[in-house]
């Protein structure tokens, strides 16, 4: 979504999406990510892009869950609106996912 002089700026709502989204699919998600990895990062992908409508290249991410810890890595790769974006997307975490999940954010 584009603001006032073209400011670059992230779908809050669709952010908020996302995470709705998530908690939703995290018993799929993590019986999932093991043994159809792709499928995962697809369905992930599919609810991230939304988020950053002013990006237009690829949104990077990786992620896993093993010994009841998940770690989400958000990579910003050096883009300052990414940057920012990114530490709103973690700071929008729900709480429920907070207590086994780890949202980080990476260059």
């Amino acid at each position: 979504m584009f603001g006032l002089f073209g400011k670059k700026a992230m779908d809050v709502s669709a952010a908020q999406a996302f995470w709705d989204w998530f908690v939703q699919k995290e018993d799929w998600i993590k019986e999932t990510i093991n043994t159809d990895g792709m499928r995962v990062v697809w369905a992930l992908d599919a609810q991230l892009k939304p988020v950053f409508p002013y990006f237009k290249g690829e949104i990077e991410f990786q992620f896993g869950y093993n010994d009841g810890v998940g770690e989400f890595f958000f990579f910003h790769m050096g883009d300052k609106n990414l940057l920012r974006d990114g530490k709103t997307l973690g700071e929008l975490m729900p709480d429920a996912l907070r207590a086994h999940w780890i949202f980080i954010l990476e260059e």
